[in-house]
Protein backbone atom coordinates (compact mmCIF):
# COMPACT_ATOMS: atom_id res chain seq x y z
CA UNK A 1 0.00 0.00 0.00
CA UNK A 2 1.57 3.22 -1.10
CA UNK A 3 1.34 6.57 0.67
CA UNK A 4 -1.54 7.81 -1.48
CA UNK A 5 -3.63 4.73 -0.69
CA UNK A 6 -2.86 5.09 3.04
CA UNK A 7 -4.09 8.70 3.01
CA UNK A 8 -7.26 7.66 1.16
CA UNK A 9 -7.87 4.85 3.69
CA UNK A 10 -7.40 7.17 6.67
CA UNK A 11 -9.68 9.76 5.09
CA UNK A 12 -12.41 7.11 4.61
CA UNK A 13 -12.14 6.09 8.26
CA UNK A 14 -12.40 9.75 9.33
CA UNK A 15 -15.57 10.22 7.26
CA UNK A 16 -17.13 7.06 8.72
CA UNK A 17 -16.36 8.16 12.28
CA UNK A 18 -17.75 11.65 11.59
CA UNK A 19 -20.95 10.14 10.21
CA UNK A 20 -21.38 7.93 13.27
CA UNK A 21 -20.84 10.88 15.64
CA UNK A 22 -23.37 13.01 13.73
CA UNK A 23 -25.99 10.23 13.79
CA UNK A 24 -25.49 9.69 17.51
CA UNK A 25 -25.89 13.43 18.15
CA UNK A 26 -29.09 13.49 16.08
CA UNK A 27 -30.62 10.62 18.00
CA UNK A 28 -29.56 12.18 21.29
CA UNK A 29 -31.18 15.48 20.27
CA UNK A 30 -34.38 13.66 19.35
CA UNK A 31 -34.40 11.91 22.68
CA UNK A 32 -33.84 15.20 24.47
CA UNK A 33 -36.79 16.76 22.63
CA UNK A 34 -39.36 14.00 23.06
CA UNK A 35 -38.23 11.77 25.88
CA UNK A 36 -38.68 13.28 29.33
CA UNK A 37 -37.86 10.17 31.32
CA UNK A 38 -34.81 11.93 32.76
CA UNK A 39 -37.10 14.33 34.64
CA UNK A 40 -38.27 13.82 38.19
CA UNK A 41 -41.23 11.39 37.78
CA UNK A 42 -43.32 13.55 40.14
CA UNK A 43 -43.09 16.49 37.75
CA UNK A 44 -45.67 17.09 35.03
CA UNK A 45 -45.31 18.99 31.77
CA UNK A 46 -48.24 20.95 30.36
CA UNK A 47 -48.51 22.64 26.98
CA UNK A 48 -50.06 26.07 27.54
CA UNK A 49 -51.84 27.97 24.80
CA UNK A 50 -50.98 31.63 24.59
CA UNK A 51 -53.90 34.05 24.72
CA UNK A 52 -54.14 36.54 21.90
CA UNK A 53 -57.12 38.43 23.38
CA UNK A 54 -57.21 39.03 27.11
CA UNK A 55 -60.08 40.00 29.40
CA UNK A 56 -58.41 40.12 32.83
CA UNK A 57 -59.15 43.29 34.85
CA UNK A 58 -61.49 44.65 32.20
CA UNK A 59 -65.19 45.48 31.93
CA UNK A 60 -67.43 44.30 29.10
CA UNK A 61 -70.90 45.33 27.99
CA UNK A 62 -73.24 43.13 25.92
CA UNK A 63 -76.54 43.47 24.08
CA UNK A 64 -78.28 40.18 23.32
CA UNK A 65 -81.55 38.94 21.90
CA UNK A 66 -83.14 35.52 21.98
CA UNK A 67 -86.09 33.41 22.93
CA UNK A 68 -87.39 31.41 25.83
CA UNK A 69 -87.30 27.64 25.53
CA UNK A 70 -89.69 25.21 27.18
CA UNK A 71 -92.57 27.62 27.89
CA UNK A 72 -95.74 25.52 28.13
CA UNK A 73 -98.37 27.93 26.79
CA UNK A 74 -96.40 30.98 25.66
CA UNK A 75 -93.88 32.04 23.02
CA UNK A 76 -91.34 34.24 24.77
CA UNK A 77 -88.95 36.62 23.01
CA UNK A 78 -86.48 38.69 24.95
CA UNK A 79 -83.73 41.29 24.89
CA UNK A 80 -80.96 41.40 27.43
CA UNK A 81 -78.21 43.78 28.53
CA UNK A 82 -75.19 42.62 30.54
CA UNK A 83 -72.29 44.32 32.28
CA UNK A 84 -69.37 42.08 33.23
CA UNK A 85 -66.06 42.53 35.00
CA UNK A 86 -63.30 39.90 34.88
CA UNK A 87 -60.88 39.80 37.81
CA UNK A 88 -58.54 37.55 35.82
CA UNK A 89 -58.79 35.27 32.80
CA UNK A 90 -60.81 32.66 34.74
CA UNK A 91 -63.24 34.44 37.09
CA UNK A 92 -65.61 37.38 36.83
CA UNK A 93 -68.90 38.92 37.95
CA UNK A 94 -71.80 40.02 35.76
CA UNK A 95 -75.10 41.85 36.22
CA UNK A 96 -77.93 41.50 33.70
CA UNK A 97 -81.43 42.74 32.94
CA UNK A 98 -83.88 40.90 30.68
CA UNK A 99 -87.10 42.23 29.15
CA UNK A 100 -89.55 39.70 27.69
CA UNK A 101 -92.67 39.69 25.55
CA UNK A 102 -95.16 36.81 25.64
CA UNK A 103 -97.66 35.62 23.05
CA UNK A 104 -99.87 32.54 22.88
CA UNK A 105 -98.32 29.46 21.32
CA UNK A 106 -99.89 26.51 19.52
CA UNK A 107 -100.30 24.47 22.70
CA UNK A 108 -102.47 27.17 24.27
CA UNK A 109 -104.52 27.48 21.09
CA UNK A 110 -105.23 23.73 21.11
CA UNK A 111 -106.15 23.88 24.79
CA UNK A 112 -108.47 26.84 24.29
CA UNK A 113 -110.30 25.08 21.44
CA UNK A 114 -110.65 21.91 23.54
CA UNK A 115 -111.99 23.75 26.59
CA UNK A 116 -114.20 26.16 24.67
CA UNK A 117 -115.55 28.76 27.08
CA UNK A 118 -114.64 26.67 30.13
CA UNK A 119 -111.81 27.07 32.59
CA UNK A 120 -108.11 26.96 31.77
CA UNK A 121 -104.93 26.23 33.75
CA UNK A 122 -103.16 29.10 35.44
CA UNK A 123 -100.45 30.51 33.21
CA UNK A 124 -97.36 32.34 34.45
CA UNK A 125 -95.74 34.91 32.20
CA UNK A 126 -92.20 36.13 32.97
CA UNK A 127 -92.04 39.81 32.01
CA UNK A 128 -88.56 40.74 33.20
CA UNK A 129 -85.54 39.39 35.04
CA UNK A 130 -82.64 40.85 36.97
CA UNK A 131 -79.68 38.99 38.41
CA UNK A 132 -76.01 38.82 39.31
CA UNK A 133 -73.87 35.98 37.95
CA UNK A 134 -70.52 34.54 38.94
CA UNK A 135 -68.70 33.49 35.75
CA UNK A 136 -65.98 30.85 35.46
CA UNK A 137 -64.14 30.42 32.15
CA UNK A 138 -61.95 27.31 32.44
CA UNK A 139 -61.33 26.84 28.69
CA UNK A 140 -59.78 29.12 26.10
CA UNK A 141 -59.30 27.76 22.60
CA UNK A 142 -58.98 28.63 18.93
CA UNK A 143 -60.55 27.03 15.88
CA UNK A 144 -60.06 27.39 12.14
CA UNK A 145 -63.16 28.92 10.53
CA UNK A 146 -62.97 29.44 6.75
CA UNK A 147 -59.17 29.64 6.92
CA UNK A 148 -59.31 32.21 9.72
CA UNK A 149 -58.42 31.63 13.35
CA UNK A 150 -61.31 32.30 15.77
CA UNK A 151 -60.48 32.62 19.48
CA UNK A 152 -63.12 31.93 22.12
CA UNK A 153 -63.72 31.41 25.84
CA UNK A 154 -66.11 28.77 27.16
CA UNK A 155 -67.64 29.91 30.45
CA UNK A 156 -70.12 28.69 33.08
CA UNK A 157 -72.43 30.92 35.15
CA UNK A 158 -74.19 30.66 38.49
CA UNK A 159 -76.13 33.37 40.30
CA UNK A 160 -79.36 34.68 41.75
CA UNK A 161 -81.85 37.49 41.24
CA UNK A 162 -85.52 38.29 40.82
CA UNK A 163 -88.24 37.80 38.21
CA UNK A 164 -91.24 40.00 37.53
CA UNK A 165 -94.15 37.71 36.63
CA UNK A 166 -97.90 37.78 36.07
CA UNK A 167 -100.15 34.77 36.63
CA UNK A 168 -103.77 34.07 35.75
CA UNK A 169 -106.16 31.93 33.70
CA UNK A 170 -106.71 32.19 29.95
CA UNK A 171 -105.39 35.57 28.80
CA UNK A 172 -105.25 39.01 30.39
CA UNK A 173 -107.43 40.35 27.59
CA UNK A 174 -110.20 37.91 28.53
CA UNK A 175 -110.03 37.93 32.35
CA UNK A 176 -107.78 40.80 33.37
CA UNK A 177 -109.29 40.98 36.88
CA UNK A 178 -108.01 37.50 37.78
CA UNK A 179 -104.42 38.18 36.80
CA UNK A 180 -101.99 39.25 39.50
CA UNK A 181 -98.36 40.39 39.62
CA UNK A 182 -95.68 38.49 41.55
CA UNK A 183 -91.98 39.17 42.04
CA UNK A 184 -90.15 35.91 42.65
CA UNK A 185 -86.66 34.94 43.77
CA UNK A 186 -84.77 32.99 41.09
CA UNK A 187 -81.56 30.97 40.85
CA UNK A 188 -79.70 31.13 37.52
CA UNK A 189 -77.40 28.58 35.88
CA UNK A 190 -75.87 29.01 32.45
CA UNK A 191 -73.07 28.45 30.00
CA UNK A 192 -71.88 30.03 26.78
CA UNK A 193 -69.10 31.11 24.43
CA UNK A 194 -67.31 34.41 23.94
CA UNK A 195 -65.98 34.66 20.38
CA UNK A 196 -63.24 37.31 20.13
CA UNK A 197 -63.39 39.18 16.83
CA UNK A 198 -60.76 41.72 17.85
CA UNK A 199 -59.21 43.19 20.97
CA UNK A 200 -62.46 45.03 21.78
CA UNK A 201 -65.34 43.34 19.93
CA UNK A 202 -66.95 39.97 20.68
CA UNK A 203 -69.88 37.82 19.64
CA UNK A 204 -71.60 35.98 22.48
CA UNK A 205 -73.73 32.83 22.51
CA UNK A 206 -75.41 32.27 25.87
CA UNK A 207 -77.69 29.62 27.37
CA UNK A 208 -79.31 30.56 30.70
CA UNK A 209 -81.75 28.62 32.89
CA UNK A 210 -83.79 30.02 35.79
CA UNK A 211 -85.31 28.11 38.71
CA UNK A 212 -87.98 29.47 41.04
CA UNK A 213 -90.57 28.38 43.59
CA UNK A 214 -94.20 29.41 43.03
CA UNK A 215 -97.79 28.32 43.66
CA UNK A 216 -98.80 25.53 41.32
CA UNK A 217 -101.91 27.27 40.00
CA UNK A 218 -101.43 30.87 40.96
CA UNK A 219 -102.33 30.76 44.65
CA UNK A 220 -105.24 33.15 44.16
CA UNK A 221 -107.61 32.38 47.03
CA UNK A 222 -110.32 34.56 45.49
CA UNK A 223 -110.66 32.06 42.65
CA UNK A 224 -110.22 28.95 44.76
CA UNK A 225 -106.69 28.27 43.53
CA UNK A 226 -104.36 26.16 45.65
CA UNK A 227 -101.41 27.63 47.54
CA UNK A 228 -99.31 24.47 47.10
CA UNK A 229 -95.87 25.32 45.70
CA UNK A 230 -93.47 23.60 43.36
CA UNK A 231 -90.12 24.28 41.72
CA UNK A 232 -90.37 25.52 38.14
CA UNK A 233 -87.67 26.11 35.54
CA UNK A 234 -87.30 27.58 32.08
CA UNK A 235 -84.39 28.29 29.78
CA UNK A 236 -83.41 30.87 27.19
CA UNK A 237 -80.99 31.00 24.28
CA UNK A 238 -79.42 34.37 23.41
CA UNK A 239 -77.06 35.72 20.75
CA UNK A 240 -75.50 39.17 20.74
CA UNK A 241 -72.47 41.42 20.51
CA UNK A 242 -70.13 42.80 23.13
CA UNK A 243 -67.63 45.57 23.65
CA UNK A 244 -64.59 45.58 25.92
CA UNK A 245 -64.55 48.92 27.76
Amino acid sequence: MNQKQIKLFLFSIFLALSFCVDMRSAFAAADDDYNFSWLDPDKKIYVLQNRKFRKAQSAQIFVLGGMGLGETYRKAFQYQTRLAYWFNEDFGLEAFYTGRSNTENGAYGSLARALGSGTSPYIREVNNQFGVLFNWAPWYAKINVFNSILYFDWYFSMGAGSMGTEVGPKTKAEIASQWKTENLFAVYLGTGHLFHLSERFMVRLDFLAHFYSAAIDGGNSATGASNDKAIFSNTSLNLGIGLKL
